[in-house]
């Protein structure tokens, strides 16, 4: 039997009238793509539900249907048609269109086209943080994802990512998101997870919230206990204690899942090191087991050493550790919210004047870096890391623009919390303002626009009074100059959000968080120097919201 080639033919169908059915206008430049809804139906479950929907009769005609896209660019919707009606993609395009693609992908349900983006970003690792996300993957592609081992990912964040995972899709399905409501969603995917790479104590923090099978986290540490055993070299052991000290502050929380027949518990991050021994062997207790398999849903996992030490010795060394996870409880809960002033000035007056507004809230520890192009200060990442939330205002040139810029994206790509003034960091026309990836990639909900003064102005309408930021905020006024930076609704970047405006109608406050991974950016439309005419008023409540907003976005 001889056989043609199809796929020239609908090669030549790509934005071709002839039997076209469907036309897209797509993007803010309504660019019009002709299609066919049968070719885009064979690919994308997505469209096959749009256009045959339930009762269409099989002899009927279809019609034209004319479908208005606006949320998209419409590079990105012909990256995609290509891919269909071509079977072609150019994989090194830029890396903030192949993050779009791939979220395209996902939302039009291309699951070949979301294998292929997914094995580009698994090639690079470099390019990994465009998919910390695993919400936007189909669950049998990242099945695929989880089964790579290149993944530049601990193995406790990759929990945390696939408990989110099913978090999410628990709550698109209109279900509470509970423990048992997420298990069942995600429960498919705990084979896939290397939990035997994890730390003793990040497993006794997950055992403790029965999401996963005592059976599954027991064969974890059998597998752990002989990789332990294997390794007969006293510095790895003191590796590994290093290692499990480090991690141990990246345990998993559910914070408000709990399960319904067990009770929150506080679980010290310590555990008994003294032994008499020249090796260390973990070894899990046959007591704890049958206390596993009697539960049949939860596993506590307890290490206990070989030693020579006597009863009395154990006893005096298991008291002096309580003592200290009891100091170490009381610490964490009276734990201050680490802030760091990033801030480029040309004098000091400015900081102590921001400094003053931050100590009406007691629950801030506030320290601050000069970045100014005069100063003698070395920022890097490590240094920044160390904090929870970084507050950014710039009033002169910025020693290593670019840098900056792209730490504080990484910054807020592993969680930490970022508040930017706006003035000078993204009004491209005055010293001082923001580049690097956190402007290139469009981390902020605010884009670079026009500087404003010279006019006093007040606190206008409040979109969202009920935010935690506008908590005990009544009135503010921005002072004769209320200096800000043209910055309309129409014009906020997509998936930001205006909580307040100015009297002109410029935004004053806005957020986003650019990935449900990340951490919050809050952008305060302000200068943040208060005054007696020229900056904002102290009579108002500037100071609280500059608080309240470096609280907020501390939080995950």
């Amino acid at each position: 039997m001889k056989r043609y080639n199809s796929t020239d033919k609908i090669k030549k169908l790509y934005n071709n009238e002839r039997f076209c059915d469907a036309i897209f206008i797509v993007g803010k430049e309504r660019k019009i793509f002709r299609c066919h809804k049968t070719i885009l139906s064979m690919f994308s479950d997505f469209f096959s539900k749009l256009f045959f929907f339930e009762g269409w009769e099989k002899n009927q005609v279809s019609p034209v249907s004319e479908i208005e896209i606006n949320d998209i660019e419409s590079s990105c919707f012909e990256i995609v048609l290509k891919f269909i009606y071509q079977g072609e993609i150019d994989l090194e395009m830029p890396k903030e269109t192949l993050s779009k693609v791939l979220k395209l992908s996902t939302k039009l349900q291309i699951r070949e086209l979301q294998k292929e983006m997914m094995s580009v970003l698994l090639k690079d690792k470099d390019n990994f943080h465009l998919i910390k996300d695993f919400r936007v993957f189909d669950k049998s592609v990242l099945k695929e994802i989880l089964t790579n081992k290149n993944i530049p990912m601990e193995p406790i964040q990759i929990f945390k990512k696939v408990f989110n995972y099913g978090e999410f899709f628990t709550e698109k399905k209109n279900l509470k998101p509970t423990i048992t409501n997420i298990k069942n969603e995600i429960q498919d995917l705990f084979p896939f997870i290397p939990f035997e790479k994890m730390t003793t104590s990040q497993i006794q923090s997950i055992s403790k919230q029965e999401i996963v099978p005592y059976k599954i986290l027991f064969n974890a540490c059998l597998k752990k206990l002989l990789l332990f055993e294997n390794s007969s070299s006293q510095s790895t052991n003191n590796n590994e204690t290093k290692n499990q000290n480090v991690n141990n502050q990246n345990d998993f929380n559910l914070d408000n899942h709990t399960s319904s027949n067990q009770k929150p518990t506080v679980h010290p991050n310590e555990e008994n090191s003294k032994t008499n021994t020249t090796t260390t062997t973990s070894i899990i207790t046959n007591q704890k087991e049958n206390d596993l398999k009697k539960n049949n849903s939860s596993m506590d996992i307890e290490l206990a050493s070989n030693t020579n030490t006597n009863t009395n010795t154990n006893n005096k060394d298991n008291t002096n550790t309580n003592n200290k996870d009891n100091k170490n409880i009381n610490k964490t809960i009276n734990k201050k919210i680490s802030v760091l002033l990033m801030i480029s000035v040309r004098s000091e007056s400015p900081v102590k004047n921001i400094l003053n507004s931050f100590k009406q809230n007691k629950n801030l520890d506030v320290k601050h870096v000069n970045i100014s192009e005069n100063s003698t200060s070395d920022v890097d990442f490590e240094m920044i890391s160390k904090h929870d939330v970084i507050f950014f205002f710039s009033n002169s040139t910025i020693k290593n623009n670019d840098k900056i810029g792209n730490m504080l994206a990484k910054f807020v790509e592993n969680g930490g919390g970022l508040v930017v003034c706006s003035c000078a960091a993204l009004t491209i026309d005055l010293n001082g303002h923001l580049t690097g990836r956190i402007i290139d990639e469009h981390f902020l909900p605010m884009s670079q626009g026009e500087f404003l003064e010279n006019k006093r102005l007040k606190l206008g309408k409040v979109a969202m009074p009920e935010h935690p930021i506008m908590e005990n905020v009544k009135q503010f006024d921005g002072g004769n100059s209320s200096f800000h930076v043209s910055a309309k609704l129409n014009n906020l970047p997509n998936g930001s959000t205006a909580i307040a405006f100015w009297e002109d109608g410029n935004v004053l406050i806005s957020e986003q968080q650019k990935n449900p991974n990340f951490g919050k950016i809050v952008v305060l439309n302000i200068f943040p120097v208060s005054g007696k005419t020229k900056f904002w008023n102290l009579k108002t409540d500037g100071a609280t919201i500059m608080c309240n907003s470096v609280e907020y976005v501390s939080k995950k």
